[in-house]
């Protein structure tokens, strides 16, 4: 069995304290430098779990559910069976064909013409929250803009009013960052906010049947799977998904993007003077920063992987960066460059993991970062940070709780009608 180069420590790479400055890089490429596969010891569960490096095995094990099940979820820890029991009939931890009934139910709100449709809007949000921070050249980056506005479009998407908007947000990250003391008192305290999440989407439900509204939750009630439509709680666990899934990638994209590019003030340039560049820039710090470090998937049956014998049960963690950074997929992987060809990326990279559970959202993710970070080149210059910035204690989701930033707003360039170019 292949052991850790790092078991001499009482740390196991998915260590909190190994990734309190983030994911610990370094690392992580020479483990996928020496390694197919590798066991290590958890605290979470018995016995412990293996680590993917490569790409072929995590494309493997994530597209292969009936070997490789997600109905424990996507998580190292193991949920409460209590709670598991409940999660384990929403669509995130789901195996097919179920999951792609579920699934069905709203890909239609991502595709390419429902995007465009709702572009103005998005526009009209990015520009909104630059403007409540630009006169004051300072601002908290991540919870004054990262946030913003992946938060306004999915409220805006599922018909959340704007009043509950404080509480969703509260739960949402105590759910994802149950191992940070800012956000919850311990691991137990993120599955509550879990099924948190999952009352107020069934009350979300029922308002919606007492004041219909035109939101992709009104189209998914009225929708059916197998001749029957959703409950108020089977669309709180839906809820769930949803919220987590359409607020945390952009958050944590956008806070590293604004890092990389105070530390490379010449590709920040060079997207000013080329708005072209702009979704290249996205898929290079998707690629470059995976916001999410792994998926969990749990082996059906005793097999064998990698040379290594798996154990019906054992935990198989995808590490979804590791990739990312490999020579053998990309040339300077340890180079952050804009210019790389955004399709090649796209082809190469693991961000957004693949298989059945592929990110549903991934073209919404895509567009929201396009569009906010197109705005703050658009309006910003000459970005810097204040002081030492605040990385979310996590495993799961790796990106900053707090960037205090400066910066000089930008000249407005204005049209011949004497409007602000847009």
């Amino acid at each position: 069995m292949s052991q850790c180069p790092f078991s001499a420590s009482p740390d196991t790479f998915l260590s909190l304290d190994r990734f309190a400055d983030g994911l610990p890089r370094g690392e992580l490429n020479a483990l996928r430098d020496s390694h197919r596969i590798l066991w290590q010891p958890d605290a979470f569960a018995r016995r412990g779990h293996w680590l993917l490096f490569q790409q072929q095995d995590i494309d493997h094990v994530l597209q292969t559910p009936d070997l490789f099940t997600n109905t424990h979820g996507p998580l190292l820890e193991d949920f409460p069976p209590e709670i598991l029991a409940d999660q384990q009939q929403s669509m995130t931890f789901m195996d097919p064909p179920q999951h792609r009934k579920y699934r069905s139910l709203v890909d239609g709100a991502f595709r390419p013409q429902a995007l465009r449709m709702r572009e103005p809007v998005m526009r009209q949000f990015a520009r909104e929250i630059i403007d409540s921070v630009i006169d004051r050249g300072e601002c908290e980056f991540v919870n004054e803009v990262a946030i913003q506005l992946p938060m306004r479009v999915i409220f805006h998407v599922l018909g959340v009013r704007p009043e509950d908007a404080g509480t969703v947000m509260k739960l949402t990250n105590t759910a994802t960052l149950a191992d940070d003391p800012d956000y919850a008192e311990n691991r137990h305290a993120g599955f509550l906010a879990s099924m948190g999440l999952m009352e107020f989407g069934t009350a979300l439900a029922a308002d919606h049947r007492i004041n219909p509204r035109d939101s992709m939750t009104m189209e998914v009630l009225e929708a059916e799977i197998d001749g029957e439509q959703l409950t108020d709680r089977e669309f709180g666990r839906f809820f769930n998904n949803l919220i987590i899934g359409g607020t945390e990638t952009t958050r944590n994209t956008l806070g590293w993007a604004m890092w990389e590019f105070i530390h490379h003030p010449d590709q920040y340039a060079a997207l000013q003077a080329d708005p072209s560049l702009l979704p290249g820039a996205v898929e290079e710090v998707l690629r470059y920063r995976s916001p999410v470090v792994y998926l969990r998937r749990t082996a059906t049956q005793d097999l064998e992987l990698a040379g290594e014998k798996i154990a019906k049960g054992d935990k198989l963690i995808c590490l979804l960066g590791s990739p990312n950074r490999d020579p053998a997929l990309f040339e300077r992987p340890d180079e952050f460059d804009i210019t790389r060809p955004p399709n090649a990326t796209r082809r190469n990279y693991r961000t957004f993991g693949t298989g059945p559970h592929f990110c549903l959202g991934i073209n919404q993710a895509r567009l929201n970062l396009e569009i906010m970070l197109g705005e703050i080149v658009r309006r910003i210059d000459n970005p810097r940070i204040v002081g030492k910035p605040r990385h979310a204690r996590s495993i799961f989701m790796d990106g900053f709780k707090e960037l205090q930033l400066a910066f000089d707003p930008r000249p407005v360039t204005l049209r011949t009608d004497g409007q602000p170019a847009r």
